[in-house]
């Protein structure tokens, strides 16, 4: 398996991971979204297919949130605090659970921690779709806003297996 960006050589028509918007957000809007330079879509491939048949993905965007809006978050700042949102996570329902969201999941966290080394993040954000992938994400680590989907992970609490995956090319 190979986590690449996406391109227009991809097979994005037939992703399907169970889940109307974020099957359509792949195959409809993500590459317009990376052309513009909006977001980033790394897509899972099996390297030996040759129909380039998306596997599964994740897109990665800035945003700013005002501090008030991180819980505990310290020290106090007044202005926006830099965060990177996971904007998309999709597995195809072919492959769905395996392992290939954890995969992607690490992927995006290792991203994430290399940009931190060079620019000022604060953390990796994403809104949950739904009660069962917040309880997946609380797995992973992430933390729950207050009475909201909304969670966030620290950039300090990175873990070092998310940075050793990304250095990999060869992914299971």
């Amino acid at each position: 398996m190979l986590i690449e960006p996406l391109s227009r050589v991809h097979d994005r028509g037939s992703f399907d991971c169970g889940d109307p918007d974020v099957t359509d957000f792949l195959r409809k809007k993500a590459l317009q979204d990376q052309e513009r330079d909006l977001s980033r879509t790394m897509i899972l491939i099996d390297e030996r297919d040759p129909s380039e048949r998306i596997l599964g993905y994740h897109t990665l965007l800035m945003m700013q949130v005002r501090q008030d809006d991180v819980p505990n978050d310290r020290p106090r700042i007044k202005r926006g605090i830099p965060v990177v949102m996971l904007g998309q996570l999709g597995i195809d329902v072919s492959i769905q659970g395996r392992g290939f969201g954890d995969l992607l999941l690490m992927d995006a966290q290792a991203r994430t921690a290399e940009v931190a080394e060079k620019v000022g993040i604060r953390a990796l954000m994403l809104d949950a779709r739904n009660e069962r992938l917040a309880r997946w994400y609380e797995k992973h680590d992430f933390v729950r806003f207050p009475n909201s989907l909304r969670m966030f992970k620290s950039i300090s609490s990175s873990s070092c297996k998310a940075k050793a995956i990304h250095k990999r090319t060869l992914c299971t």
